[in-house]
């Protein structure tokens, strides 16, 4: 899931040799409709629509464990499949301005070119769902993007993430007084 460039995002698989086909939610319909609030997931459905490998946070192409858990998926005959033992946080109740309102809002606004209507609807999201961090790193990827693209910047993120949680932390304490 990459809102703010899709394309760049398939770039990192094709980097990482992925030879499983994959698809790119640029539109937050897994987001919205599973109610995850971390990237990356990887999420594997067999043509007959079962899930049969599912990694909420953490997920990552370039990492040989998690491409030989998809392989070995793969190669498996269908009867050996098990289902995940860990099932997918439920979908939030949706509200008609609730964060995926707003989430969706800051796509639609992306869509057109408008970069800044995008990042504050995304505030908004993220204002409602302070914990999100999808609704995080689209804003980040958003306004960092070389923090991304071509490479996604990890350190970086752990370090933004720590100074916005310290911030608000003291916006949280103002408010009290």
């Amino acid at each position: 899931m990459d809102a703010a460039s899709p394309g760049e995002a398939a770039k990192l698989y094709e980097k990482a040799g992925v030879k499983f086909k994959r698809g790119l939610d640029g539109a937050d319909a897994l987001f919205e409709t599973l109610g995850f609030d971390v990237v990356p997931n990887g999420l594997f459905v067999d043509e007959n629509g079962i899930v049969r490998y599912q990694k909420f946070g953490g997920f990552e192409a370039r990492v040989e464990s998690d491409r030989q858990a998809i392989e070995k998926l793969l190669a498996a005959p269908v009867s050996r499949i098990t289902a995940p033992s860990k099932a997918a946080k439920s979908a939030p109740k949706a509200t008609a301005a609730g964060p995926s309102h707003w989430f969706r809002l800051g796509v639609s606004a992306l869509e057109r070119g408008d970069k800044e209507t995008a990042a504050k609807h995304w505030r908004k999201a993220l204002e409602l769902d302070p914990k999100n961090f999808v609704i995080r790193k689209q804003i980040w990827a958003l306004e960092h993007p070389e923090q991304f693209y071509p490479a996604i910047n990890p350190s970086w993120q752990r370090e933004q993430l720590a100074k916005e949680r310290s911030q608000e932390a003291g916006d949280t304490s103002q408010r009290k007084d």
